[in-house]
């Protein structure tokens, strides 16, 4: 065998294999738990639980979001002095429970819209939790709060 010819040898074909099934995530302690960022069921404001259509439900339940966000915002005074406009990005983490934890602040427009925005958010009631495989789990959830003056 001469050298040229075991350079030209091609390497055995291998085929692809399957990837194999994801597994569901294992039982998890009580309080502990990942953060999921999308899930089957999203989680949602309450105050909508009647209504039966998927797609009807989320759109009650953001409107119901809405609602008390804008019901309970109070406009910061030295934002309105200054003509502070622009929109406020709060993150959270609705818990297995609904409840709202790890509240923060990740785009602010200053003179006090971003602390008040956060204040609100930690205020709102438990939330339907979101679902993962039928089960309740931990969701994040970004906020954006438009502040604009009329």
């Amino acid at each position: 065998l001469d050298a040229e010819a075991a350079i030209n040898v091609a390497p055995p074909r291998q085929e692809a294999l399957p990837s194999p099934p994801s597994l569901p995530p294992p039982p998890e302690q009580e309080g502990i738990g990942a953060i999921f960022i999308i899930v089957e069921d999203k989680p949602a404001f309450p105050g909508c639980e009647n209504v039966v259509n998927k797609k009807e439900r989320e759109i009650c339940a953001d409107t119901k979001l809405l609602q008390y966000l804008y019901g309970n915002i109070k406009y910061p005074t030295i934002a309105r002095e200054n003509g502070v406009e622009g929109t406020v990005v709060i993150r959270f983490v609705v818990e297995k429970d609904g409840s709202i934890s790890a509240a923060q602040i990740v785009r602010d427009i200053g003179a006090g819209c971003g602390q008040e925005a956060l204040r609100v958010v930690n205020t709102m009631p438990k939330w339907n939790p979101g679902k993962q495989l039928g089960r309740p789990v931990r969701v994040q959830f970004n906020l954006p709060v438009k502040f604009k003056l009329e």
